[in-house]
Order: structure tokens, then sequence, then C-alpha cells
């Protein structure tokens, strides 16, 4: 066999082994409690391979002479939550939350070569909106937990029907926000900030329902959901300690004064 077909047989035997080219980017979305799968593309590990797994740069898992073994971040945020097999080299996340969204690595390194496998991009969605509740006329604060905002190049909140965007930062066009000309409900109240956080000003019952945020970057969308609940102010804790004393006071006179009565018919 000549060193072309040489070449090329190795060639598809590393891309029939890893299943995938190198440096290849999966994007995965996974509810916030569902264990996040990411494979390593190796059918099985020889004895010689190291596996690496990172999370942005740092490393959380390596499997060295078929012998597994797991890291935490600084933070502390994936204690309990990762499981490897050192057979395959396949990692687990177990119950995720929206802070172990990110960029994942696995690279596989044998005695004379080394190649990143594969890449993920994992997004891990809130599994209930959160609720934000406030009285008619104060502001409406929606902040988000994505911490990686600024990799993200659309940022777009959507009311209700999840179609129409009331408020959207498209950074490929423009870092300035641009609001729903057609939604009056809103008009003049909304504030898009870079965080991507939105305000809602003079808050009114109608405003109450389901807000949607949606990020869109290279390779990678997420998303969170929030539930607003704006109802008519009713009476301050003050008024309503002074309104019980007051009954009490009604209460106690309307005794005594009974207890009076009926000691002067003693009396008599």
């Amino acid at each position: 066999m000549d060193y072309a077909n040489l070449t090329f047989f190795v060639l598809l035997l590393i891309k029939g082994v890893l299943g995938v080219e190198p440096n290849s980017v999966k994007t995965l979305e996974v509810t916030e409690g569902d264990p996040v799968f990411l494979d390593s593309c190796v059918t099985e590990i020889q004895k010689d391979d190291k596996v690496e797994w990172k999370f942005g740069s740092r490393v959380i898992a390596t499997i060295v002479s078929n012998s597994a073994l797991l890291y935490d971040t600084d933070d502390g945020i994936f204690a309990g939550k990762l499981q490897v097999n050192d057979k395959t080299g396949d990692l687990i996340i177990r119950n995720p939350r929206p802070k172990h969204s990110g960029v994942y690595e696995v690279k596989i390194t044998s005695v004379n070569s080394a190649m990143p496998c594969k890449t993920f991009r994992v997004a891990v969605l809130d599994a209930m909106p959160t609720e934000v509740s406030v009285k008619v006329g104060e502001p409406v604060i929606l902040q988000h937990n994505i911490s990686d905002i600024h990799m993200y190049d659309v940022i777009e909140w959507m009311f209700e029907d999840g179609k129409t965007a009331i408020a959207r930062i498209n950074k490929q066009i423009s870092k300035n926000p641009t609001y729903g000309e057609k939604n009056e409900k809103f008009k003049g109240r909304l504030a898009l900030d870079q965080t991507g956080y939105l305000t809602i000003a003079d808050s009114k019952t109608t405003d109450s329902g389901l807000y949607k945020l949606e990020v869109i970057g290279t390779n990678l969308k997420g998303n969170r959901n929030f539930r607003v609940i704006v109802s008519e102010p009713g009476l301050s804790t003050v008024y309503i300690v002074i309104i019980v004393v007051v009954i009490l006071l009604i209460v106690v006179a309307v005794l005594v004064a009974i207890k009076c009565r009926n000691n002067r018919k003693t009396v008599l």
C-alpha cells in the first residue's frame, strides 16, 4: 500500500472510530433538571488513551489508564452532578441548572496524537417561569440569569404569543435596542439594556402575563420565561393594623358598657 492510500485509510479510520470530524460543534438545549448527555464520539477507550473534558477553560473530568477522575470548579457548581463512563468517555451532567449552560469540549489524546473530538454548546432552560409580582404603577424589572449574555448577537423579548417582539437588540446591526412600533400597549414604557434586562415603567394590570426572553448566538440559543402579575394596590399593613386595633377598642368598649349596665341593674 503506497503512502497516499495509507494516509487516506488512516483518515477514514479516525473518522469512523471517532464518529465526527475534528472541531465539530453540537448545540444542545435541555430543560432544567433533565440530564445532559455528552458523548465523546469514541466507541471504546484504549488503555493508553487520555480523555479530558473541559467546561470553558476549566478541566472537569479526565480518564487516564481507564481510570476516571472528576473535578469541580472553584464555585462548586458541579458538586455531585458529574458522571463519566470510563469505557467510552461519555459525560453526564445530572440535575443541571441554567448556570451549567456554556461550552464543553472533549479532547482525546493517544500515544502518537492529540485531537479535539467535539465541542458542545449547552443551554439549560428554566423549567418554570420566574414569577414577578408588583403593584400598579411600580416598575416591572425582568432580570435573567444568563451569565454569558455577551456571547449572544440577538436579545429579544416577547409577550404572550411568543411571536411578536416587544423589545430587541441585534448587535450585528446596532447595540441600541428597538421596540415594537405596532404595539401601543407598551409605548414609551419599555427599556432594554445591554445586559438583556427589561424594565416596564408605570405598570398596569393589563401588563400581566407571560414574557419570554430569547437569545441567539453562533450555534447557540437560549430562552427564559417570566410570569408577571400586576395587581391593584390594596391596604397597607399599617392601615390593616390600625383598623384591627380600632375594632378591638370598639369591642372592649361595648363589653365594658354592657358590664356596667348589668352592675347598675344588680345594685337597683
